[in-house]
């Protein structure tokens, strides 16, 4: 079944929306707002519609050929590859502001007032981590997107070099998933992988050369705004170095208090990125984290500080009487803070609250969640970390009023 329709906007996941002759709306992948495009619909209901785009027929000033032949091959790794670089920026800035108008039932005036274009990334080479899974035929790749399907690769546009270089190196057997890291500090390259339910735990991987650290054992180190950080292979990290240091300048924005806070909290802290660089002149820090690498690597990269590394949920930790915490950074998974993470936070009556987020939909719910606590969005900055795909980053700035 196929349908002609005209989006009218890009909304969160990536797709474009549009309706129909009878009003359903339709999800459009590979769509962009203003283009008059014939669909191909994987999937018909009631209410609503979602496919593909077969052809282009009146094409928008902000399309563009993607430069990636495996993404022209169908390769899931860069879905806005055809979208021109500054117009990504502008698009994701769009969707928090109709995530925040929709979603946390901000009015539109406000949104208008407290929402941030801020800055892109380096729109190729900039990512120094990426996951590559083994193809059918004892190759690699990344998967289609929308598919289990894997599109076989011999590089990558988007990672850095060391890493594009390492992949016709290696063979991986069908179905293993192998996690490369680069560092662009040292040049240094880290590779994990888990063995699969019903595979044997040998001959999974070959062809890594013997310079490359294998195992969550094996780790890196990166500079961030001057700072060295070691990161283990199990541990997580930014997309790259550049967006490290775009967070970090974001975030000094959003909290100039940090400079002289007494004691700031730096919630689901991963290795310290942000107690180490922005909290640096804090006289006492706490870092909570889950993972056991990340808290592994956190005190060593607070070492030599008043710092205290808990590991465990965020949602279950209790602020301290006696140690009054004057300012949370906080930068939790993809699902957000929610509400054992809103309300633990909260507890601490911690005065503002930096909230960086890798999602429109969650920053939304956690807008919600706070202004129940007295909390509402002062300033939200949009940051484009991930260039080449739907996924945007917001710094937002929390007050009491």
């Amino acid at each position: 079944m196929r349908l002609t329709v005209r989006p009218d906007r890009l909304v969160a996941g990536g797709e474009a929306m549009a309706r129909d002759d009878d009003g359903r709306v339709v999800f459009i992948r590979g769509a962009l707002p203003g283009e008059l495009v014939e669909v191909e619909v994987s999937l018909a209901k009631k209410d609503f519609a979602k496919g593909t785009v077969a052809e282009v027929i009146e094409p928008s000033d902000d399309r563009i050929d993607p430069q990636c032949y495996h993404r022209r091959m169908g390769c899931g790794g860069c879905g806005w590859m055809h979208i021109d670089a500054y117009a990504q920026l502008e698009a994701k800035t769009e969707i928090v502001r109709e995530s925040l108008r929709r979603i946390a039932r901000i009015d539109p005036d406000v949104v208008e007032g407290i929402v941030d274009m801020g800055a892109s990334g380096e729109p190729f080479r900039y990512r120094t981590t990426i996951r590559v899974v083994g193809g059918p035929d004892g190759g690699l790749g990344f998967r289609e997107e929308g598919s289990d399907t894997v599109v076989s690769v011999n590089s990558c546009e988007v990672a850095v070099q060391q890493l594009s270089d390492l992949l016709p190196l290696l063979t991986i057997q069908p179905g293993v998933e192998v996690t490369l890291r680069a560092s662009v500090d040292t040049g240094g390259i880290t590779a994990r992988w888990a063995k699969p339910k019903g595979k044997a735990g040998t001959g999974l991987v070959s062809g890594i050369p013997e310079d490359v650290h294998i195992g969550d054992r094996g780790f890196l180190t990166e500079v961030v705004d001057g700072v060295t950080l070691r990161v283990s292979a199990g541990s997580f990290f930014q997309s790259g170095v550049g967006a490290a240091e775009m967070l970090v300048d974001a975030v000094r924005r959003a909290a100039p208090e940090a400079a002289t806070a007494q004691h700031a909290v730096d919630a689901y802290g991963g290795v310290g990125l942000f107690a180490a660089t922005v909290l640096a002149g804090a006289s006492k820090v706490t870092v909570l984290e889950q993972s056991k690498s990340s808290c592994f690597d956190a005190e060593h990269n607070l070492a030599g500080r008043d710092a205290a590394v808990i590991r465990g949920e965020v949602g279950n930790w209790a602020a301290s009487d006696e140690q009054p915490v004057d300012l949370v950074i906080a930068d939790p998974a993809r699902s957000g803070l929610g509400k054992p993470g809103v309300a633990a936070l909260v507890t601490a009556s911690p005065a503002p609250i930096v909230l960086i987020n890798c999602d429109p939909v969650s920053l939304a719910r956690d807008v919600t969640l706070l202004a129940e606590h007295g909390y509402h969005p002062e300033r939200v900055e949009v940051l484009d970390i991930f260039p080449q795909t739907h996924h945007v980053e917001t710094v937002t700035r929390f007050v009491v009023r």
